[in-house]
């Protein structure tokens, strides 16, 4: 009996995780800029496929990020009807835009999921306001892990983000694009999050990565995993969780 391939999941920062395919890494995705967000600098990322949200917001979308010369998947352009695969499966993608009070107007982007083994992994993009059930529809059944927007500032506020998931139903919830010192712009710790969704489960292994699916996890209510990027070290002290 063949044994299935292990899916890791590693958190870089900000809304940028790398996938890990059978021990290679395989998707990269929505990159950002170190220095433009106040970041420490980074060698560049060994990867298969690059996909970001949009190719006009730069802290979505630095693809020299990615070592080499990986596939590049925008997933605005999926969105708006061209194709693109990752491993074997089409990706999927829904055109929205950033928020519309954003200071320098809002930039088209796109929300978009793709296949990892029998997984399906789900990025908010930069999404700016809350999208309905009919509109989040091409992602029902396909969103096993949500890489989800949890940092408010611009992007749909928790209780948005409660009718969200519940149209979504996610087994796993993956916060990203929050304050995390030295990275910040305004937006609300994960700490926020979690104690506004304090009846789900919390997994929160002190690490960067990890494998997916989780044992002991059930389909009734999301579990939140809570991952310290390996893109920098936080300034913040204990949490106590």
């Amino acid at each position: 009996m063949i044994s299935p391939m292990s899916v890791k999941v590693e958190f870089i920062g900000h809304a940028c995780f790398r996938i890990w395919i059978d021990g290679r890494p395989s998707v990269l995705t929505d990159p950002y800029p170190p220095s433009r967000l106040g970041l420490p600098p980074l060698e560049p990322l060994e990867t298969d496929t690059v996909i970001v949200s949009s190719l006009t917001d730069e802290a979505h979308s630095n693809v020299p990020l990615a070592r080499g010369t990986p596939q590049v998947i925008n997933a605005l352009d999926v969105a708006r009807g061209r194709s693109a695969i990752i491993g074997s499966e089409n990706v999927i993608a829904v055109e929205a835009t950033e928020a519309r009070d954003h200071p320098r107007g809002p930039q088209d982007n796109a929300l978009y999921a793709f296949k990892a083994e029998d997984l399906w992994l789900m990025h908010m993009g930069d999404l700016g306001y809350e999208l309905n059930a009919e509109e989040l529809s091409p992602f029902i059944g396909k969103c096993d892990a949500l890489f989800a927007l949890t940092g408010q500032k611009l992007t749909p506020k928790f209780a948005e983000l409660d009718r969200m998931f519940e149209a979504l139903n996610p087994r796993w919830v993956l916060p990203m694009h929050y304050e995390l010192p030295p990275l910040s712009f305004g937006m609300n710790s994960v700490e926020e999050f979690l104690a506004h969704r304090s009846s789900d489960s919390l997994v929160r292994p002190r690490h960067h990565t990890i494998e997916l699916p989780l044992t002991g996890t059930t389909n009734d209510q999301p579990t939140v995993v809570v991952l310290d990027p390996s893109g920098f070290v936080p300034h913040r002290p204990d949490e106590g969780h």
